[in-house]
């Protein structure tokens, strides 16, 4: 029975077997767990555990931006996309740095001005502020909630897979002791040592993809090489549009996953929360084009080897021994050399301890600081807040690791999922919210009910149906999915929860309670 529940096992990730590997691995996790223990110890309140006390420059800003969007993704979730779509993936590495010139835009001084005008901690608070209504502040928390399982479930997918890569553990044991290493690690520094890892990882990351890039395209026989043989096995793993379905549906899809991984960045709380942090408006101008810039240049491992490895599947020049979530991992450890393996290896596991605490720490505030004021009984002493929330921390963890182990779900697919709650809940009642004066408290609260209930129907739904063996079931509610297969739930909901949250705020301006807070007038205005 045991057998049946364990989760993806050994498949053909190789084992390092190297000293060089070994010692820069962990080196990394006790350099991880000493910045814990030193954030743990610059953690006085609330406010340092949550936004670091207001205290975050442009470069840590910028660089903590790009790597809590990048994360475990861009190395296991995205090689196995482009491994399995060809060119047709890189929709999503093309976008999603766009996704940062516009989040910028639209909310990075409204946001860091909304920390000034009220005492802001959380996406929550700040939705409070703006629509003056518990309810939203309630629905905000628990959006935060549900998308936190299935995004912090993708790096801990993620980190099973690298912690079996350097350590030669089985893949469980990679899944447990990464998921205790991460809960001691966010438990004793908060936010303070996250934004930290997340620079260190960031630069070790973006050199580390240069060197991957690089030994890539030689062992692919370049780029004429590489689409040569994926044009000779099938001519849609080359094309923008050939893995997203027929033809005539595919130009829609294509659309679809750049509104939901450009305009869908600007709703992502792990990212605009960040905004919070910074140490004054000045910092803000140079933000987007660096953390813009080096999610570009850390796309390249994407790029370069799930393209690369595939061309060479179909050359037969190498055997397919493993899955499509193991190809960063395969490539890095067989075909690099073990300095570069080391290098992107070691800032692989840092940026998913980084990015997951990030999740960690806005799902954590959700349960202990959001949902309790919503419902009229917030806890009032500092102290005690900061540890219920470190407290949930623990929960969170647990139900995420739980989600990957009994999931086979590809972590791509996870991503987008979490990625896809998020943009639906939160671009409406945030972008939207504060810059325009007519959005009400209505409009926020058909928005969010709505783009989760869309999210939740095709997404979460049939994947539980799935795991439970309801297969059946999970493939009647898909039937009734009005697109096409390749057309991104995440999209859909997001348009759907955009129209909900317009419509609803026109019917209801003129209703007493909707005026616009007199402190936030001259924030609309900037």
């Amino acid at each position: 029975m045991i057998e049946t529940l364990l989760p993806l096992q050994e498949g053909g990730i190789p084992v390092a077997d190297d000293p060089v590997i070994l010692a820069f691995g962990s080196i990394y996790l006790l350099i991880v767990v000493l910045i814990g223990v030193w954030g743990y110890l610059q953690t006085n309140s609330t406010d340092d555990f949550l936004i670091t006390g207001k205290s975050v420059g442009t470069w840590v800003l910028a660089m903590t931006a790009f790597s809590v969007i990048q994360s475990g993704f861009g190395f296991v979730g995205g090689p196995e996309l482009v491994f399995e779509f060809g060119t047709t993936a890189l929709w999503i590495f093309f976008t999603a740095p766009l996704g940062f010139l516009i989040t910028w835009v639209v909310l990075a001084k409204r946001m860091r001005v909304l920390a000034d005008i009220r005492h802001t901690l959380t996406l929550a608070d700040g939705m409070y502020v703006r629509y003056e209504s518990d309810w939203v502040r309630g629905l905000t928390g628990l959006a935060v909630a549900v998308g936190v399982i299935a995004y912090l479930a993708t790096n801990l997918a993620a980190l099973q897979f690298v912690m079996r890569a350097i350590f030669g553990i089985p893949v469980i044991w990679g899944l447990f002791g990464g998921a205790f290493i991460l809960l001691l690690y966010s438990v004793l520094g908060g936010m303070i040592a996250g934004v930290w890892t997340d620079f260190i990882q960031a630069i070790t990351m973006i050199i580390g993809a240069v060197f991957v890039f690089a030994y890539a395209l030689s062992f692919g026989g370049g780029m004429e090489g590489i689409s040569r043989n994926l044009a000779t096995a099938d001519p849609t793993l080359i094309s923008p549009f050939g893995g997203l379905g027929t033809p005539t549906a595919a130009i829609f899809v294509a659309i679809g996953w750049w509104i939901l991984f450009s305009i869908g960045t600007a709703g992502q709380p792990h990212l605009i929360t960040k905004f919070y942090m910074s140490r004054n408006l000045t910092i803000l101008k140079w933000g987007a084009p660096i953390a813009a810039f080096s999610y570009a240049i850390s796309s390249l491992i994407a790029f370069s080897a799930g393209l690369s490895m595939r061309a060479q599947v179909e050359a037969g020049a190498i055997e397919q021994t493993f899955s499509a979530s193991e190809v960063g991992p395969v490539f890095v450890l067989e075909f690099t050399p073990s300095i570069v393996a080391a290098l992107i290896l070691a800032a692989l596991l840092a940026a998913i301890m980084s990015t997951s605490d990030s999740f960690l720490n806005i799902g954590a505030a959700a349960i202990s600081r959001d949902i309790p004021r919503a419902m009229g009984r917030p806890i009032t002493d500092d102290k005690t807040e900061l540890r219920v929330t470190q407290g949930a921390l623990t929960g969170l963890t647990l139900l995420s690791t739980g989600v990957v182990y009994y999931s086979e779900t590809l972590v791509g697919i996870l991503g987008t999922i979490g990625w896809g709650f998020f943009a639906a809940a939160f671009v409406p009642i945030a972008v939207l919210g504060l810059n325009w004066k007519g959005a009400t408290k209505e409009g926020a609260i058909a928005a969010i009910v709505g783009g989760l209930v869309v999210n939740i129907l095709y997404s979460a739904v049939p994947m539980a149906a799935e795991v439970a063996g309801f297969g059946g079931f999970a493939a009647g509610v898909l039937a009734l999915y009005p697109f096409s297969e390749g057309f991104p739930v995440g999209t859909v909901a997001l348009l759907v929860a955009m129209i909900l949250f317009i419509g609803v705020s026109i019917a209801t301006q003129d209703r007493a309670g909707n005026e616009l807070p007199a402190d936030l007038h001259a924030l609309l205005e900037r």
